[in-house]
């Protein structure tokens, strides 16, 4: 009996370390960024083979010193945990709209060292996101009540009239929000 319940508890033991040992990855869509976990029994996946449109809705900013914004980030591990699933990255019609305090992450490497004194930590993230396609705006209004000029904003981002508008104009052409502030 002994026997039987130290086996058992050895084998516990291995499966624990076994599922304490698995490291969420990035890619295949956005390498660097984005890492998440796959899950093998998952009872709820995307369909393969349909279109889904998203818009992110990003207000918030609770990024730790010098690092990127978590919320714009968490658009790449979208992207990836469901590119590892086998959605197509030409299925997947993401938009996002930067405003409230995550308007900063919006500018460009020059207007962020110049108001911080630091590189901005979102610039590559934002970059990367923009070469697969996904749309970035930034609230035209928030802009300019954080004091920042049109000119500040990165290459990779475009100005909307408003936060409001870039949500109301998406919406109407079928795009779910995704709104985690």
């Amino acid at each position: 009996m002994k026997r039987i319940i130290s086996t058992v508890i050895f084998y516990l033991c291995i499966f624990t370390v076994i599922a304490q040992s698995e490291k969420p990855k990035t890619g295949p869509i956005i390498n660097d960024y984005g890492a998440s976990f796959a899950i093998k029994k998952a009872e709820l996946k995307l369909e393969k083979g349909k279109e889904y449109k998203v818009i992110f809705d990003i207000y918030t900013d609770r990024s730790k010193e010098g690092q990127e914004n978590p919320l714009i980030n968490t658009v790449a591990r979208f992207l990836n945990m469901h590119g590892q699933q086998g959605i197509k990255e030409e299925n997947m019609k993401v938009v996002v709209i930067l405003h409230g305090a995550a308007t900063k992450s919006a500018l460009s490497m020059k207007a962020y060292e110049k108001k911080y004194d630091a590189k901005n930590p979102n610039t590559e993230l934002i970059e990367a996101l923009q070469k697969k396609d996904v749309e970035i705006f930034v609230c035209g209004q928030s802009l300019l009540f954080n004091k920042f000029d049109l000119e500040d904003v990165s290459k990779n981002v475009k100005v909307s009239l408003s936060a409001l508008t870039a949500l109301v104009e998406y919406q109407s052409n079928g795009y779910q929000i995704i709104n985690f502030n």
